[in-house]
């Protein structure tokens, strides 16, 4: 659940409660709550968005924001006017997934919820839950401590509920093509000589050949020649630039991690088997494909994660009777 617990409560934005209160509707003293959405048969009240907005990422961002500019109280009351209907379609969605959590038999349990506060304690450096339930009542921006665990409790139900139906996945191929887009001009590049052992489709001639590859690695490694060695086998040995993008991915993956002066083969290829004198590699400032194809899958799982949630959401949103209030 490291995805739901990402702020610590002693770094979030500290937000004047009253700020979330219509100044006007504090002073007429009449009108105490009001339907703000009717979400199939849930009804959503401007209480119900207020305490949501102490919690929606989006707006304390913006609010963070106004505060490092040194904005006026009133600025601020404008700014929450202008971000209601944002945080109330966050709301909408959360509602509507939460209804579906039953359908899947998802649900979360007082334990489930104990052990999110053990965590959101010992991240925030509190020596547990009581430490953590005195700060968020002296906070004075997360509701009562019952809404605060009602708030941990859904997003323990929702993680579970996306964690189910989002079937996320990230292939190596997408990996290599995304790296290949950022590398375009800017690929590491190496000097290379190839020998090629070339072997149809029959297994005798291929086993031949690839005995044949070893062999010539072996006395490569012994320090003969690459150019004798060339020159012997018929072929031209000739020095050649290779980048990544220029070979396959296979072949990419252990060529591109050698040094000048390596000897990498025998390859597999399409016409049989490759070997490769590596004699100079050219730098680049990119990292390495080895080095960023982590962080470069971790961020297209986000994006497809965050694309498959969208999807979901307008999904479940086309199907419910939604009638905002606001």
């Amino acid at each position: 659940m490291r995805a739901l617990a990402r702020r610590s409560i002693l770094t979030l934005l500290v937000v004047t409660p009253a700020l979330l209160v219509s100044p006007g509707a504090a002073a007429e003293g009449v009108v105490l709550d009001r339907i703000v959405a009717v979400v199939n048969d849930d009804i959503i009240l401007s209480s119900d968005l207020d305490l949501w907005m102490m919690y929606d990422d989006r707006v304390l961002a913006e609010l963070a924001q106004l505060q490092s500019q040194k904005a006026s109280e009133d600025q601020m009351v404008r700014k929450l006017d202008e971000l209601q209907p944002v945080a109330l379609d966050e709301l909408v969605a959360r509602r509507l997934m939460l209804a579906q959590a039953p359908n899947f038999q998802i649900s979360a349990t007082e334990t489930e919820v104990d052990a999110y506060l053990q965590n959101l304690a010992r991240n925030a450096g509190l020596g547990g839950i009581p430490e953590l339930k005195r700060a968020v009542e002296e906070s004075l921006r997360y509701g009562t401590w019952a809404q605060y665990r009602a708030k941990l409790h859904d997003d323990i139900i929702i993680y579970k509920l996306l964690g189910m139906l989002l079937n996320v996945a990230v292939s190596d191929q997408q990996v290599l093509d995304r790296y290949r887009q950022l590398s375009k001009g800017e690929e590491a590049r190496m000097k290379v000589r190839r020998l090629a052992f070339q072997a149809a489709d029959d297994p005798a001639e291929r086993d031949a050949q690839l005995k044949l590859a070893k062999a010539v690695v072996r006395r490569l490694a012994q320090g003969e020649e690459v150019e004798a060695i060339a020159d012997e086998l018929g072929q031209a040995g000739e020095l050649e630039e290779l980048t990544r993008s220029s070979v396959s991915r296979p072949i990419g993956e252990r060529l591109f991690a050698a040094t000048a002066g390596d000897v990498v083969g025998p390859l597999e290829s399409g016409q049989g088997f490759l070997v490769f004198v590596v004699d100079e590699v050219i730098s680049s400032d990119l990292l390495g494909f080895e080095e960023a194809k982590e962080p470069l899958r971790e961020q297209i799982y986000e994006e497809v994660r965050t694309k498959a949630e969208a999807d979901l959401r307008e999904q479940l949103r086309s199907r419910a009777h939604v009638d905002i209030r606001l």
